[in-house]
């Protein structure tokens, strides 16, 4: 039987579909939900921006996380827009980004097992007085001032990030439009679902190996500097920013048990903490409050605070909702951060 592209993606989404299903075995329903909703969202994701869109002589903006659609350690109050690029071709990113406390482009580049970040550029420069964006990417730098991002010769995306105080399910007025002359021949559907197959393929692996690292790391507390898990083993499909500095560990928790955080809020343009479950991605945050952000964090007058998280219902202004998951993994994000600190974990009886 000739093994065609279509093939190989149904192929692709059932190996994962069952590697899912394993690794959720004997952990009740809520996992098996979240497993499934997992894959699911991860093979939604690479179909849109693989297939769909991912021509980078005719690019289209992917929004990445929907309320039915959540991968790779989404932020909440964040929105992340990503279009594919090529160095021999050249670029216009425009909009309005009103409201957004923050709005930062970055590129990516192919590194050995992970995606590397390029040129990167942050609101400073790129958004003007009305709130409007204008960038140039690729080509020569037009000077003047003008906004520009150049592109190497193995970039091959761009991500516009939006971070907000609150979340949206309103779609940002930004477009990419090529901008230069160069002959461009369009991507068969056979390189395209080749592309979406592999992309999947890295999602899965990806977020497997981001869980085993911190968990090897240790449980319900922060790493040390020097471990394992700031030298990822893979991230094929994970995006980090120029701009922003993440640390997260395992939660694993006995039935009746929270983790008290005790910290001080870090000096830095925003900065959130985002409870997640296996596979990177947040409870369903309409219903469950899995986060919370610097302005939402309840401090002492000294700028201390502490958060409670946990499955239990919890009276605690700074409770995290894990939504009925015991295991998963606690991220603090940091945006442009001048000073970080790292809270101290504590696993106590909810009850």
């Amino acid at each position: 039987m000739t093994d065609t592209p279509g093939r190989r993606l149904a192929r692709a989404l059932q190996e994962s579909t069952e590697l899912a299903e394993r690794t959720a075995a004997g952990l009740g329903p809520i996992e098996a939900e979240r497993a499934l909703f997992f894959v699911q969202s991860a093979y939604n994701l690479a179909i849109e921006m693989c297939f769909q869109k991912g021509d980078p002589g005719a690019p289209r903006l992917t929004n990445w996380e929907l309320p039915w659609r959540k991968f790779g350690g989404d932020n909440p109050t964040t929105t992340y827009l990503s279009a594919p690029v090529a160095a021999s071709f050249r670029y216009r990113l425009r909009g309005h980004v009103r409201g957004a406390v923050y709005a930062g482009v970055q590129v990516y580049t192919r590194g050995p097992g992970y995606n590397a970040p390029s040129a990167n550029i942050s609101d400073v420069q790129l958004v003007d007085a009305d709130g409007e964006i204008d960038l140039l990417i690729g080509g020569e730098d037009p000077g003047d001032g003008v906004a520009w991002l150049p592109l190497m010769a193995d970039d091959y995306l761009v991500m516009l990030r939006l971070y907000r105080l609150h979340p949206t399910v309103e779609e940002p007025e930004v477009r990419i439009d090529r901008i230069d002359d160069a002959t461009s021949v369009p991507l068969s559907v056979t390189e395209r679902a080749d592309r979406a197959e592999a992309f999947f393929r890295d999602e899965i692996a990806s977020a497997v190996s981001v869980t085993e690292v911190l968990r090897e790391s240790g449980v319900n507390a922060y790493p040390p500097a020097d471990a394992e898990v700031h030298k990822p083993r893979y991230t094929g499909a994970l995006f980090p920013t120029l701009d922003n500095v993440y640390d997260g560990f395992f939660v694993d928790l006995e039935p009746g048990q929270s983790i008290r955080l005790h910290g001080k809020a870090p000096s830095a343009r925003f900065w959130s903490l985002v409870f997640y479950d296996r596979w990177f991605n947040t409870p369903d945050f309409s219903v469950h409050r899995c986060y919370l952000t610097g302005n939402d964090v309840v401090t002492e007058p000294d700028g201390s605070y502490e958060v409670v998280l946990g499955p239990d219902h919890c009276d605690h202004p700074n409770w995290i909702d894990t939504a009925g998951l015991r295991q998963g993994i606690l991220a603090l994000r940091c945006l442009l951060p001048e000073v970080r600190r790292l809270p101290d974990a504590t696993v106590v009886d909810a009850r």
